[in-house]
């Protein structure tokens, strides 16, 4: 191609004549290179726009000589092609993250130690900061990415992170427990051993968060992390606290919350990629919308077989609850003043023993024995009442 090709005729070339140097030369074939470049994009262009949104149906002459139809295709045809760059910067940033890495490796030793250490202090400060870092969020949404896609390396390559970082987690938090002894588990521990329905609800919650952020990078990926590092990595360090301690119950306990918090992430993954249409342009949305909806109703079902046995012990919790105020009522009603404190004791999964505490320096036997039967009364799983007496002597009284 000449330069008489590329510049009008009047265009002064005394420039171009003066000198010889090689950058000059580079410039000019530069030029060159970049006025065909255009012309190629320009042809893909008007193929693209045929192949996408110029309809059979649309084309016609008149709509051929229109300005305004072929700056509205343009339109269309350009929003079309930057979604198309947002789904792959999509599935490039979940494939890549899914990947056991180094990195991904590096990311959970760091949050495992963090959270194993905030669980044992009962901290829930230092517990927040292994959810900044946590990274197992990112392998089950590529899962969900990949189901929705047809991309099984996809699928394989998330369930081999998945395991591998959840296999690592429990090693770390067990031997972690195994050599620091806990005399008793504090709260932070013991509410990721008993899942209520309320934690399938974070649960949903959290994946919508996480695959909406994702999906829309107008949201910042620091928050995404957060709300959902909280259903991930805490109950999966809990499982290695309980089986550090061969604690069975709590591991199995914590087990089940993570297994909740995994179908529900993985539910809300692929629901939001299907509706946000997070897929490729040329794949048939008709596949699309059946490995969606298989996706999305195995995890229902799941779910639902789940949250039997959930939503049984959630009732139990409330109504148990509610037995707690019941019984503090009866006991100040008939110890008045004297009553010191109410305490309940979970002597088993379905036992409770109540300790009233009171102080008096008389002793009423048949009215501690009629107290007894009523507070059994309130809730089939209080089995054992205890009254301690705290005798008072006031000043005065002779012995």
């Amino acid at each position: 191609m000449a330069l008489k090709d590329i510049f009008p005729k009047n265009t002064k070339l005394s420039y171009i004549k003066k000198t010889n140097s090689s950058a000059d030369y580079k410039n000019i074939n530069n030029l060159q290179n970049t006025r065909y470049d255009s012309f190629e994009t320009y042809q893909q262009t008007i193929k693209g726009m045929f192949g996408t949104v110029i309809k059979p149906e649309e084309r016609k002459i008149r709509n051929y000589v229109n300005v305004n139809f072929w700056l509205t295709k343009y339109d269309e045809y350009k929003r079309l092609r930057e979604k198309e760059k947002e789904e792959l910067g999509i599935y490039e940033t979940l494939s890549y993250g899914a990947r056991p890495s180094i990195e991904y490796y590096m990311l959970t030793i760091l949050s495992c130690l963090i959270a194993t250490a905030g669980l044992l202090q009962g901290s829930p400060a230092v517990i927040i900061g292994a959810m900044i870092v946590a990274p197992l969020i990112t392998p089950i949404l590529a899962f969900s990415l990949g189901v929705v896609w047809g991309d099984t390396q996809l699928i394989k390559t998330s369930i081999e992170s998945l395991i591998k970082g959840t296999l690592l987690a429990i090693l770390i938090s067990s031997t972690l427990a195994l050599f620091v002894p806990i005399a008793e588990y504090n709260n932070e521990i013991l509410a990721r051993t008993k899942p209520t329905l309320f934690d399938i609800l974070i649960a949903v919650s959290s994946g919508l968060v996480g695959a909406y952020g994702n999906a829309n990078k107008k949201i910042s990926n620091t928050l995404v992390g957060i709300a959902i590092a909280v259903a991930l990595m805490p109950p999966l360090c809990t499982i290695g606290i309980g089986a550090g301690n061969f604690d069975w119950p709590i591991a199995r306990g914590a087990l089940l919350l993570y297994t909740i918090n995994l179908i529900s992430i993985s539910l809300a993954g692929a629901l939001v990629f299907w509706i946000m249409k997070v897929h490729p342009r040329t794949v048939n949305t008709q596949q699309v919308a059946r490995r969606a909806l298989s996706q999305i109703v195995i995890s229902i079902i799941l779910l639902t077989v789940i949250a039997i046995p959930v939503s049984i012990y959630t009732y139990r919790t409330f109504t148990l609850e509610q037995a707690k105020k019941t019984v503090w009522h009866i006991a100040k009603e008939t110890f008045e003043d004297d009553l010191f404190v109410v305490k309940f004791y979970d002597e088993s999964e379905s036992k409770i023993k109540v300790i009233i505490t009171v102080l008096t320096k008389a002793v009423d036997k048949d009215a501690f024995n009629t107290l007894k039967v009523k507070i059994k009364a309130v809730h089939p799983d209080i089995e054992v009442v205890k009254i301690k007496m705290i005798q008072t002597i006031y000043e005065g009284d002779s012995n």
